[in-house]
């Protein structure tokens, strides 16, 4: 018996007859495909584990804030030889001076492959954030979407996109006292030549007026704060920042205003306070460490929701800080857990190799940025870290809060982190900090607020001032300088790092770190000081060198150039000088010495008219 075509009975049965239709086929085939990349099975799995269970339960028209990564950027071959192509002149600038590695570039450089997101956006799909960092696209997609774009031969993951909040003690500050009047003339217990109000304590505690005497107030450093909404740009403490001129993005609206207006989304005034503590100036009322220093704004927070900040708005502002060349990352984001349905990480999470915020903050500091945090406001818990990511970053300076007596606050987040390491780094005055006032059109001042938020700004502003003072230290010499001129820099922990923050002795440390400062040029005190009509200054080089002598007034202003980028060979030398042919009246200013784009030296003298 041919049994070929045979049933159960032994009966023939003629395969045209019993056929399948093929549209029945076909729709069988796309639903064990569609199970195959769910569940992984069969094939390589390209939806994360999270994304999955939320897909599993929502309903089937809800839209989700996704990852898309994907497994290649295409063959680019001038990445290293031609870096212009990708970077701007200013990031390739700051790379120069601070990877030691030979190349300033690698992968993560590349952009994304546009014909990837261009694919994904013929769909319908939102596209929100890209990542050349994490080679991948932040989007809005359905789970029928999401099956489509996980079953491309270009997707590498589909994964959920995080989401962070913010400690209401960062925004403590309703019921803050505005001060506006009776503005204070001296600096109590300070001879310093800049009157910091009252300010002084704040900057005081951290060493910072002794610095300034010395000229170096953050000249030359472009700064990158993150935070919520800046509303209130105008006030007079930040004449000096905007007189350079701010960069500035929202990464939550995607335009360049980062002051609240109606109908935006996520309006909000602690960048206003943060950022006062970084750069602020006003003589009487407050002087921030890194007053002379150039900013630039991004707005990350959408404040309107439980979830104001999502993970791909950090990355896209690191991004971009990265390729206008900061110099340096503030960032004071606090994390705490969200019930579900809202993803987020866990305290086990924060092991420095998890949160992709982390990781950027991470890539950054690869990148010649200097990353400070905010440790976060959680307090202590005996069991587990309560640190917010990035703050968990290896690379990363963590910043913790003290009280004016230099006890921690007791809302101070801490560490270790989970595979061990000491956070916070360092700690600053995180308490009743005297900032502006935040709201537009306010023009008084601050002191109620606090948080490690107020804390991480100003420290922030010390590592301006060490790269003013060395602008060729790497991130991580500014971090272990950091660490090893502050208060506890022996017996390290986890409430307090390695203490509170020394700037006058990480700015020495600065100067004399990795030969900076080798005796190859000295500058010499002018001669007479004080004087008038003129007086001489001397400078002695051991080396050939390319020079430029720059006066600055007590606000850190530039007041006048004696020479610019003038070539002299090794010798003595000596400058006459007059600043009646520049127009300067009598008072106390700075003279420093550029040698081969490095600062050298600064010293001061009295000019009487």
């Amino acid at each position: 018996m041919d049994s070929k075509n045979t049933g159960m009975y032994g009966k023939k049965f003629s395969p045209m007859k019993y056929s399948i239709p093929k549209n029945i086929i076909l729709a069988f085939a796309c639903s064990i495909t569609a199970f195959i990349i769910l569940t992984g099975t069969g094939i390589e799995k390209k939806i994360s584990s999270r994304l999955e269970q939320d897909l599993k339960f929502a309903p089937s028209e809800t839209k989700h804030l996704v990852w898309i990564f994907f497994k290649d950027k295409g063959a680019v071959s001038e990445l290293h030889s031609k870096p212009e192509r990708f970077l701007t002149h200013k990031s390739i600038d700051r790379r120069n001076k601070r990877l030691k590695s030979f190349e300033i570039t690698d992968d993560l450089d590349l952009p994304v492959n546009q014909e990837y997101i261009k694919m994904i956006s013929d769909m319908g799909i939102e596209i929100r954030q890209k990542s050349k960092w994490f080679n991948g696209i932040s989007c809005y997609a359905t789970k029928v979407q999401i099956d489509i774009i996980s079953g491309k031969s270009f997707v590498k993951e589909a994964d959920i996109v995080r989401k962070y909040k913010k400690s209401i003690r960062d925004t403590d500050y309703i019921n803050g006292e505005s001060f506006s009047e009776n503005k204070i003339l001296g600096n109590p217990s300070n001879t310093s030549d800049i009157n910091y109000g009252p300010s002084f304590n704040q900057s005081n505690l951290i060493n910072i007026p002794a610095v300034h005497d010395l000229g170096y107030t953050g000249s030359g450093v472009l700064i990158a704060s993150f935070d919520a909404g800046f509303d209130n740009l105008d006030h007079t403490c930040f004449d000096m920042i905007r007189e350079k001129g701010i960069r500035s993005y929202d990464f939550v609206n995607g335009d360049t205003i980062v002051a609240n207006d109606t109908g935006r989304k996520g309006n909000g005034s602690h960048g206003t306070l943060t950022l006062s503590l970084v750069c602020g100036f006003d003589p009487g009322w407050l002087v921030s460490p890194a007053f002379d220093s150039e900013i630039i704004l991004a707005k990350t927070e959408n404040t309107d929701s439980e979830t104001p900040l999502e993970e791909d708005n950090w990355i896209a502002a690191a991004e971009w800080a990265d390729s206008l060349g900061a110099d340096i990352i503030t960032s004071s984001l606090t994390y705490l857990d969200f019930n579900s349905p809202y993803p987020s990480y866990t305290w086990q999470d924060m092991d420095g190799n998890t949160a992709r915020i982390t990781l950027a903050a991470d890539i950054a500091v690869s990148k010649g940025i200097t990353v400070v945090i905010s440790a976060g406001n959680d307090g202590f818990n005996p069991d587990h870290n309560t640190l917010g990511a990035p703050a968990d970053g290896k690379k990363v300076i963590t910043v913790g809060a003290v009280t004016l007596g230099k006890l921690r606050a007791g809302f101070s987040s801490v560490g270790p982190t989970v595979d061990g390491r000491i956070k916070p780094e360092v700690m600053a005055l995180g308490i009743s900090n005297y900032t502006a006032f935040p709201g537009a059109g306010n023009v008084g001042y601050l002191n109620s607020s606090s948080g490690t938020s107020l804390a991480c700004p100003m420290v922030a502003g010390v590592c301006a001032i060490m790269l003013s003072a060395n602008p060729l230290l790497t991130p991580e010499d500014v971090k272990q300088l950091l660490l090893s001129s502050s208060e506890r820099t022996g017996q390290p922990d986890n409430l307090l790092g390695w203490g509170i923050v020394n700037a006058l002795s990480a700015v020495n440390a600065a100067i004399r770190f990795n030969n900076a400062v080798p005796g190859d040029f000295t500058l010499d005190q002018n001669f007479p000081n004080p004087f008038n009509p003129s007086t001489t200054i001397k400078i002695l080089l051991k080396k050939e060198a390319t020079l430029s002598v720059i006066i600055h007034d007590i606000t850190g202003r530039q007041s006048a150039v004696i020479i610019s980028n003038k070539f002299y060979n090794a010798g003595n030398y000596s400058l006459k000088y007059n600043p009646e042919l520049n127009g300067l009246q009598s008072g106390v200013y700075f003279y420093s010495l550029i040698a081969n784009g490095l600062k050298i030296d600064t010293k001061k003298f009295i000019y009487l008219k």
